[in-house]
């Protein structure tokens, strides 16, 4: 009976000498540090191509904005160049008829040079004129008033009124968006009528319709023609400013 208990705690005494649970190899910890360092740079990375692409997309919105406001802003600068060209055109609507009323009001004679007219047609120019000219400032029917002009420059070629009534004509046909035809009208003043005084607006209208045709380097003559012939007019002040923004 003594040998037998001697032997179990022979047995016992090997098995609490005998590790009971063995560590964890030294090989899978340091795979598995590895493959987090990885894992967190890859990460890193990704966040770090977010954070670029992130801010490519606000500086592109930032420019895309801005090219929107400068475009605003030009469509805004055009609009405000055409008023200002309609009210300039207005006025001069305006003075040109003062000026036609002053230039044609009749002026005493002498008493030993006054005659008496042999024909009552002596005025029928004057008359198919004032006709023409109402139509634009009165009747305001624009349409016919083109048809008006272009009747009277056939029907009195010889007549004062003529540079007048292709200045008109110009004007009318501008109004109507026929810028060739107009410039052609323009055009006459200034090569046929060197002594009208709508020349020097004749000449900044044909800078007007080339520059808006695309005709820049034109458009740049006929602005420095009208400043150097016109210093001190209107028309040259306005062609100035033109040229400036060329």
């Amino acid at each position: 009976m003594k040998k037998c208990t001697n032997t179990a705690a022979i047995l016992l005494a090997a098995l609490i000498s005998t590790p009971l649970y063995a560590a964890a190899p030294v090989s899978d910890a340091t795979v598995n540090n590895a493959s987090n360092a990885e894992l967190l740079t890859r990460i890193d990375e990704l966040t770090r191509m977010m954070t670029i692409r992130n801010k490519m997309q606000v500086r592109f919105q930032s420019q895309l904005d801005e090219l929107g406001q400068e475009l605003r802003e030009m469509r805004g600068s055009l609009e405000v160049f055409e008023n200002q060209l309609n009210q300039v055109e207005d006025r001069q609507r305006t003075l040109y008829q003062m000026l036609d009323e002053r230039q044609n009001t009749p002026t005493a004679k002498p008493p030993l040079l006054t005659t008496t007219p042999t024909s009552g047609a002596v005025n029928n120019d004057e008359a198919a004129y004032r006709a023409a000219v109402d139509l634009v400032l009165t009747d305001k029917q624009y349409g016919q008033a083109i048809t008006a002009f272009e009747a009277f420059v056939i029907d009195h070629p010889t007549s004062t009124y003529v540079p007048n009534a292709q200045y008109w004509l110009g004007q009318l046909l501008y109004r109507d968006k026929k810028r060739s035809e107009a410039r052609a009208a323009f055009l006459i003043v200034t090569d046929k009528y060197p002594q009208s005084n709508k020349r020097a607006d004749s000449l900044f209208k044909i800078g007007i319709i080339d520059e808006y045709s695309g005709n820049i380097e034109s458009a740049k003559s006929f602005y420095q023609k009208t400043i150097e012939e016109y210093p001190s007019s209107s028309a040259a002040g306005l062609a100035s400013k033109r040229l400036q923004a060329l």
